[in-house]
C-alpha cells in the first residue's frame, strides 16, 4: 500500500521540475514545485510538505532549507544528484537527507524512494506527537529529571507506539506498575480495558483458565478468559517471572499467532490484546533466568526501571511531590523541605526504592503533622473513628479500604503498604465484596 504525501519539488531546471511533477502526481501525490530557494524555505518553514525532493541544483540550498525546517512538523528530504563524491553523499545523508538518487534512475526507484521518505516522515510526526503525550503524562507519573528516568520515559514512548509485548523489569518498589500503566494509557488501546493479573502464588490450572477460559463440561459452565474479555485492550501480567514454563509458552504462541483456544476445546478465537509482562528482578539466578526466558519467548521490548540509587538526583523532586500529594489528601500544611533537610535523604540507601521513600515521607509528615483528613471529619470509609461502638473488624476494614484508595486500587502495593501478604488482602477484599 503506497504512502501518499505532499511533495515539494525544488530546483531551477523547469523541464526537470515539470517531469518530476507529472510523475509524482500520476500516482496520487499532492505535488508543488518551485525554482525559488526563498519560496522553498518559506514552504518548508511553514510545514507545507511531507517530502522535499531536491534536484541537483537545489542541493546548494540544503543547509538553508534544513535551518528553515527547524522545529516545524517533521518532513523528509530526498536528493537527485549524479556528481556527488562518496564523501559528499555521506555528508548530505548525515545532514538529514533520507536518500540520494541518480537523476537517471528508473521512475520506479524514484517513486519508491519518495514513498519511503513519506513513511519515514509520518513515523517522525507520530513519534513527535507521542513524545509530547509521554512528556505530559510521564512527567506526572515518573517524577525526576535524571538521565536514568529520562531513558525510561523514552522507552515508554517507544513501547506505547509499538504492538509487540513489553517486558518491564526492575527491583521491588521502583515503579514498574506505573510504567506498565503508562504503556497502556499512551497507546492506541487506551480507551479499551486494562486488566492486571498477578502470577505469583497462583495455581497453574486456575491461572490458565483465568487467561484462556474454558469450555463447558459436566457440572462446569463455559467461561471466556481474559484473552477474550480484554479484546482490544492490555493485559498486565504482574510477577510474570512466576509464570509456569508451560503457560509462558502457551501465552507466547497466542500472542504471536493472535489466536488461541479455551481450555479443553479446539475452537479458536482471535487474540487482540497487548501483553505487558512485569517482572521483579531480585538478583537471583533463578529470576534472571526467568526474565531472560520471558524476553526470548515473547520477543518483548524491554523497559528497565532503575533503582533509586541510580537516580539519587531525583530524590528531592520525589520527596516534594509526595509531600504535596499528602498535603492535598490530608489537608495538612507541609512546606517544602530545605536543602539541609534533603541532604541526608539523598545519601541514604533506599533498598525499597521509590516505594520505601514514599512510605518514609508519609510517616514523617503524618508524625510531624498529626490530624484527621479535613474531608473525612473524623470518619474513615463510613466508620466513626471516635465512636466506642466501632468494632476491631470495622476499623480494620476501614483502614484497608483507605490504604487501597491511597494506592489507587493497586492491590499489590496496598498489601506491601499494610505489611500483609497479598493473598491475605485478596481474601479480605473478596469477603468485603460478598458482604
Amino acid at each position: 500500500m503506497s504512502s501518499l504525501a505532499r511533495v515539494l519539488v525544488a530546483g531551477r531546471d523547469e523541464p526537470i521540475l515539470h517531469a518530476l511533477h507529472q510523475l509524482l502526481e500520476s500516482v496520487g501525490h499532492d505535488v508543488s514545485r518551485t525554482k525559488s530557494a526563498e519560496d522553498a524555505a518559506r514552504l518548508v518553514s511553514a510545514g507545507e510538505a511531507d517530502v522535499v525532493l531536491l534536484a541537483h541544483d537545489a542541493l546548494a540550498s540544503l543547509d538553508w532549507l534544513l535551518e528553515a525546517h527547524g522545529n516545524s512538523a517533521p518532513m523528509s528530504f530526498v536528493a537527485l544528484s549524479s556528481s556527488l563524491s562518496a564523501a559528499e553523499a555521506h555528508a548530505v545523508l548525515r545532514a538529514g537527507v533520507c536518500e540520494v538518487l541518480d537523476p537517471g534512475s528508473p521512475d520506479t526507484m524514484l517513486l519508491a524512494a519518495v514513498e519511503r521518505a513519506a513513511r519515514e516522515g509520518q513515523l517522525k510526526r507520530e513519534l513527535t506527537i507521542l513524545r509530547a503525550r509521554v512528556s505530559d503524562a510521564a512527567q506526572l507519573a515518573l517524577i525526576g529529571r535524571s538521565p536514568a528516568i529520562n531513558r525510561v520515559r523514552e522507552m515508554v514512548g517507544r513501547a506505547a507506539a509499538g504492538r509487540a509485548p513489553v517486558l518491564v523489569t526492575g527491583e521491588r518498589g521502583t515503579g514498574k506498575e506505573i510504567v506498565a500503566r503508562l504503556v497502556h494509557d499512551l497507546s492506541d488501546r487506551a480507551a479499551r480495558n486494562l486488566v492486571t493479573v498477578n502470577c505469583a502464588g497462583a495455581e497453574p490450572a486456575a491461572l490458565e483458565q483465568e487467561l484462556f477460559g474454558r469450555i463447558a463440561a459436566e457440572g462446569v459452565r463455559a467461561r471466556a478468559g481474559l484473552l477474550e474479555e480484554a479484546w482490544g485492550g492490555t493485559i498486565v501480567l504482574d510477577d510474570a517471572q512466576a509464570l509456569p514454563e508451560a503457560l509462558r509458552a502457551q501465552l507466547a504462541r497466542a500472542s504471536a499467532s493472535r489466536t488461541s483456544c479455551r481450555v479443553g476445546g479446539d475452537e479458536p478465537f482471535t487474540v487482540d490484546v497487548r501483553l505487558v509482562l512485569v517482572a521483579r528482578d531480585t538478583g537471583t539466578e533463578s529470576d534472571a533466568a526467568a526474565i531472560n526466558d520471558l524476553l526470548v519467548r515473547f520477543n518483548a521490548m524491554v523497559v528497565a526501571v532503575p533503582p533509586l540509587r541510580e537516580r539519587r538526583s531525583d530524590i528531592p523532586l520525589l520527596v516534594q511531590h509526595f509531600r504535596r500529594r499528602l498535603a492535598a489528601e490530608h489537608g495538612l500544611d507541609l512546606p517544602a523541605l530545605s536543602p539541609d533537610d534533603m541532604l541526608p535523604l539523598t545519601g541514604r540507601e533506599w533498598t525499597g526504592n521509590v516505594r520505601e521513600l514514599e512510605h518514609w515521607v508519609e510517616r514523617d509528615a503524618l508524625a510531624t503533622h498529626p490530624g484527621q483528613p479535613r474531608s473525612e471529619k473524623g470518619a474513615l470509609h463510613g466508620v466513626d473513628l471516635g465512636s466506642s461502638q466501632a468494632t476491631l473488624e470495622q476499623l480494620e476494614r476501614a483502614y484497608i479500604m483507605h490504604v487501597l484508595q491511597l494506592e489507587s486500587g493497586h492491590q499489590s502495593r496496598t498489601a506491601t503498604r499494610l505489611g500483609i501478604d497479598r493473598r491475605t488482602l485478596y481474601r479480605k477484599l473478596k469477603q468485603y465484596r460478598s458482604e
